[in-house]
């Protein structure tokens, strides 16, 4: 212990890294989603993939409205990470950012960075127009869905859930197209260059890859529902 601690209250704050801290929120998410589903019996009508994803889509949902009300951070956040060449994943946090309105700016902050940089741009409103539609529609129809398999309304559940992983579905279409019309645009801040490369398949922007799961998941609930 150095003398300064021993004169005075120690201020040493503890600090997580972004990977931790983004492992353990989504433990928390997978423990407490798996308790509703134990302890809660009209939950499990829904079939536990497509549970586990709606319990997921409220998650993100939570996510999407601290970025859009916290937009200006999240521009700031990606200009530090770019400027000084860091990751959210090895930088260190106060572990209260393991709450999701507090992990959500440095998370899409990583995103604008490294995945997205329409997310950092304060002229165009293209990024809050994607989040907050999939927050309305999507993660609000997810959390009616649970509600409503709860108390034991079923049809009515299925009819949100139809709603939420429909508009889930048409909505990541609809981003991933623009976004492979971005990497060709050379007035957007998304197109390939030497300074922020595509690579094959987008295979030297990694974190994008994150984007199939909100395809192919709505593929498998809506498959799930039709059969």
């Amino acid at each position: 212990m150095s003398l300064q601690c021993l004169k005075e209250p120690c201020q040493y704050k503890p600090q997580l890294s972004g990977a931790v801290i983004a492992i353990t929120e989504l433990g928390l998410y997978g423990l407490g989603s798996t308790l509703s589903y134990f302890y809660l019996p009209p939950l499990r009508e829904i079939d536990a993939v497509s549970f586990y994803w709606c319990c997921f889509t409220v998650l993100t949902g939570i996510w999407e409205a601290s970025f859009v009300m916290h937009y200006k951070k999240v521009g700031e956040q990606a200009h530090y990470l770019l400027a000084s060449n860091t990751r959210v994943w090895t930088s260190k946090y106060s572990p209260l950012y393991i709450l999701p309105n507090k992990l959500a700016i440095i998370f899409y902050g990583e995103y604008a960075a490294y995945a997205d940089r329409e997310y950092m741009s304060l002229r165009d409103k293209w990024a809050r127009l994607i989040e907050s539609s999939h927050a309305v529609f999507c993660a609000t129809f997810s959390l009616l869905t649970l509600i409503f398999y709860s108390i034991e309304e079923c049809e009515r559940g299925e009819a949100a859930w139809a709603i939420a992983m429909g508009t889930q579905l048409m909505n990541s279409i609809l981003y991933m197209g623009q976004y492979g019309i971005q990497t060709q645009d050379m007035s957007s801040p998304n197109h390939g260059s030497p300074d922020f490369p595509t690579g094959r398949a987008l295979c030297k922007r990694p974190f994008m890859y994150i984007n199939a799961a909100w395809t192919l998941m709505p593929i498998y609930a809506i498959v799930r529902m039709l059969c």
